[in-house]
């Protein structure tokens, strides 16, 4: 999803929740629902909601990890490497190197801005040339993500990452 579905997703939500009496949202709660399904299509959550309210499945408000897993349980870490992989080549395909397109995954978001400089990698990268690049971000974005998946936020500015460098005394 996209900041542009946040309406129809509260939509999504009440919608379920009038199907269970007594359930209260708050704003808080559905901005951490919404971040929690962000990686879900509008549509997706759609269907999911229509397949939640139409069984009796449920005696309240199903969670949010009731609702992920009506969708089909969330995407392991190299179906979403793919997935990142193939956006940028799909945005390159349409726009080249004109159009810096606008990373909403966090560690795609770092690749190609420190590891593949968007503009600079599109100028120069060669069709034959896509399949290895792919198989690279592929390998590249699991690596990250798995750091992250341990406690390791590989990502720059993170407070683990500041804590760990000043603790670090180098011998000149």
């Amino acid at each position: 999803m996209e900041n542009k579905d946040a309406k129809k997703f509260s939509d999504i939500m009440l919608a379920i929740a009038n199907n269970y009496p007594g359930t209260k949202f708050t704003s808080t709660g559905l901005k951490m629902r919404f971040e929690a399904m962000k990686e879900f299509s509008i549509e997706q959550i759609s269907e999911a909601a229509v397949k939640i309210i139409s069984t009796h499945k449920y005696n309240t408000m199903p969670t949010t990890a009731d609702i992920i897993d009506a969708i089909g349980g969330r995407i392991n870490i190299a179906d979403r490497a793919e997935i990142e992989a193939n956006k940028i080549l799909d945005h390159l395909r349409r726009h080249g190197k004109s159009v810096i397109p606008e990373f909403e995954d966090p560690i795609t978001k770092y690749l190609m801005n420190s590891r593949w400089r968007y503009c600079s990698w599109a100028a120069r990268v060669a069709e034959d040339d896509l399949k290895w690049w792919s198989r690279d971000f592929v390998r590249v974005y699991r690596a990250h993500a798995a750091g992250a998946g341990v406690g390791l936020d590989c990502l720059p500015g993170h407070p683990e990452l500041r804590k760990l460098s000043e603790q670090i005394c180098f011998d000149v």
